[in-house]
């Protein structure tokens, strides 16, 4: 008998081990195999253990006390192992233990359609319909995992809610044990109809209530993320609507330049019919003070990116920024105008939103924009700043506006250097943030 409860005990972790393994192995510190085989295996005996003494154990709260025991040793070891934080490692190692609990009870269900009554104690044939439940039922929890305990943890990882959704799947767990373990393993106890149905509630409530959780999670930060992506848009839009009326500005002044060039050679020819030499030298130094032309800074002849670049500018003047802009552009680069100017837009925004929260007034932000050969494209951005900056283990970027979200617009800009082929440092020391990217001429199939 022990035996065999051991086997159904391995049966009820080791899908959990394989599908923590699959869907986070990428997010694991240090992916050495003799380091997580030996992790798993210290884990497995702690479970064994474990479940020897909860075979003798004679009250619930003794079986949740045991439960209790091994699950914490492989929330800590996950937390460890993983980049996640402790409570978002209990969430995810409490709903993966839900779904063998789960693999259990349809078990015992089927056993008791097939015989007409419980197991008495532990049979072979719970382990055989253990098994073949968990090979069924493994691809619905993997893809459970890649398509909504995934996205949600990757876009959110910083959330405050990841501090207390634990407690959901922590609740139903001790509802299992407590209640539901104890009927199904006493086979002095034989349930009516009833149990029929148990099993197929018990799995709604847990999983439907966590697929509604997770979506929720993935929705908020999606509507975050769109949010971002506007407010960048409405900012290009606001840059070129300026740009067009400086144009416009430019072409009025141009055309009363015109205009007033006409009296000024009527004067001048008037000067010299009559040889008036000193007036002529008078007339000519007081309209070399004229300003006939509103300048207008003139970065590069793309329209897009230069308006970019003068709003941007105007912009970090507004908060007594100071800013260099050095652009260096040929007529063909190798990326689009639209994918330049989203790069522009994020690097040049968080630059001057890092300025306008700084106290000091010594504040800057240098760009160097340029074509280093043919087919290489050059971008630097390096700005002021005060305060910590989060970064988490993977490489991403907290948004500054929206506590405990990731930021948008750096992984914006990154994934566009990868599409690209390109390359991408970011540092952060000494107060200063810098982003260097080079970018060559083909795009990532």
């Amino acid at each position: 008998m022990t035996g065999i409860y051991m086997i159904n005990s391995l049966l009820f972790v080791v899908p959990c081990i394989l599908l923590l393994y699959l869907a986070f192995r990428d997010q694991i510190k240090t992916p050495r195999p003799p380091i997580i085989l030996t992790a798993a295996a210290v884990y497995l005996l702690i479970v064994l253990a474990a479940s020897r003494i909860y075979l003798g154990a004679d009250t619930p709260m003794q079986k949740v006390l045991l439960s209790g025991l091994s699950q914490l040793t492989g929330i800590f070891i996950f937390s460890a192992a993983s980049s996640y934080t402790f409570s978002q490692s209990f969430f995810i190692i409490t709903v993966v233990k839900n779904y063998s609990e789960n693999v259990l009870l349809f078990s015992y269900q089927i056993y008791f359609m097939a015989t007409g009554r419980m197991p008495e104690e532990s049979v072979r044939a719970i382990s055989y319909i253990m098994a073949a439940l968990s090979l069924a039922a493994f691809p619905l929890i993997s893809l459970f995992y890649k398509k909504l305990m995934r996205p949600a943890l990757d876009y959110t990882q910083s959330l405050i809610i990841w501090r207390l959704v634990w407690v959901i799947p922590s609740c139903n767990s001790l509802i299992y044990t407590m209640v539901i373990a104890p009927d199904i393993s006493n086979y002095t106890s034989y349930p009516g109809n009833e149990f029929f149905v148990i099993p197929v509630f018990w799995s709604m409530l847990t999983f439907a209530s966590y697929g509604v959780l997770l979506r929720t999670i993935i929705a908020i930060s999606r509507n975050a993320e769109l949010r971002e992506k506007l407010y960048l848009t409405e900012i290009q839009i606001t840059a070129q609507q300026k740009h067009m009326r400086l144009l416009q500005t430019r072409i009025q002044e141009t055309s009363r330049v015109r205009h007033d060039i006409r009296h000024h050679f009527l004067v001048l020819g008037n000067f010299a019919r009559n040889k008036d030499l000193e007036g002529l030298e008078r007339y000519l130094e007081k309209a070399s003070e004229l300003s006939f032309l509103q300048s207008e800074k003139v970065y590069c002849d793309n329209s897009a990116v230069n308006a970019l670049l003068c709003y941007y500018k105007e912009q970090a003047e507004k908060e007594h920024v100071k800013t260099a802009f050095q652009v260096s552009l040929i007529e063909k680069i190798p990326v689009t105008d639209t994918e330049l100017c989203i790069i522009l837009g994020n690097l040049l925004e968080n630059a001057v939103e890092a300025c306008r929260r700084m106290v000091s007034s010594d504040r800057f932000i240098w760009l160097e924009l340029s074509m280093i050969s043919g087919e290489l494209l050059m971008v630097s951005v390096k700005n002021s700043y005060e305060g910590v900056i989060h970064q988490a283990q993977d490489g991403a970027f907290f948004s500054s506006k929206m506590k405990g979200r990731r930021g948008i617009g750096i992984s914006s800009v990154l994934s566009i250097a990868e599409k690209y082929h390109g390359m991408s440092r970011v540092e952060y020391e000494d107060q200063i943030f810098r982003v260097s990217l080079l970018l060559s001429g083909g795009q990532v199939s």
